[in-house]
């Protein structure tokens, strides 16, 4: 099976960045139990402190599934619901 790799890019607003950061941690944490999952790692930008990036590593597409669904993923989208400025994710596979 091969395996999937999750690139989250997320600029937080000013305001909540302190109490976001720790929202970061706990999902990390939780994720990084989780059976399907090869890593999980969050990254900040060092030009822009308020942009967040999430390199994530999954053994299957299922895997992710089953993260998406799970409580503590559910909670930390609620979580940063309204207090970020931009999201993107790319799901992406190596070829090479």
């Amino acid at each position: 099976m091969m395996e999937l790799k999750i690139i989250a890019v997320i600029i937080v607003k000013p305001e909540y960045q302190e109490e976001l950061e720790k929202v970061f941690r706990t999902v990390v944490d939780e994720t990084r139990k989780e059976k399907g999952n090869v890593s999980y790692d969050l990254h900040q930008d060092i030009t822009n402190p308020l942009k967040y990036t999430i390199l994530e590593i999954w053994k299957s597409q299922v895997a992710i599934d089953e993260h998406n669904a799970s409580a503590h993923f559910k909670a930390f989208v609620a979580a940063i619901e309204g207090k970020i400025e931009s999201l993107t994710i790319d799901v992406i596979k190596q070829i090479y």
